[in-house]
């Protein structure tokens, strides 16, 4: 029996060798989904609650870098005398991420990125005359703009990415032009 473990543990760690080096192939996809808290909502009980979600596809070029091409989902509420206005944007983003260190087998990546944002703004979902009559005068537009991300991934697996990203969104025509979001997702790495 002894005769086979040592077989078998030989087997188990050339194996993992080749693990290592499966990750961030050229060509490579992975598949996410994130999501948390924005502007500054996770600091104060008082501050407005505001959070995000979002997915998408990122396409590596190898270790050095990777593009990500995705959507977002971002709310947030403003309290008006006994009710709240809602604030939604539904953005797309396309973005260059590149690791700034990482350990020689790969389980901790910190990359920072940056990324062109464009999508739409409805507020209060488009009802623009409030229960007391008042009328907002805001209306819903296409709003555009970028975001600088950085972002730290953990390797549980070969195919599975836990990561943690903090990023501050600028985006011209909206009513929060500045958006820092802190949040957590999940990534699934696939093979070409």
């Amino acid at each position: 029996m002894k005769k086979y473990m040592k077989y078998v543990l030989l087997a188990l760690l050339s194996a993992a060798n080749v693990a290592y080096a499966q990750r961030f192939e050229k060509g490579q996809i992975g598949i996410e989904v994130r999501g948390g808290l924005a502007n500054g909502y996770f600091f104060s009980k008082y501050q407005d609650p505001s959070f995000f979600g979002g997915i998408a596809a990122n396409i590596y070029t190898g270790i050095d870098s990777k593009w990500v091409v995705g959507g977002e989902f971002y709310h947030k509420s403003y309290d008006y005398q006994n009710s709240s206005i809602k604030l939604a944007q539904f953005t797309g983003e396309v973005g260059h991420y590149f690791p700034i260190v990482f350990d020689c087998k790969q389980n901790l990546v910190i990359s920072a990125g940056v990324s062109a944002i464009a999508g739409y703004e409805r507020l209060n979902w488009g009802e623009h005359l409030l229960y007391d009559y008042a009328v907002l005068l805001n209306k819903d537009k296409f709003i555009y703009g970028g975001a600088a991300t950085l972002e730290v991934e953990f390797f549980p697996s070969d195919k599975l990415i836990v990561f943690a990203t903090g990023r501050e969104r600028l985006l011209f025509r909206a009513h929060d032009k500045f958006n820092s979001q802190v949040g957590v997702g999940v990534r699934f790495l696939i093979n070409r």
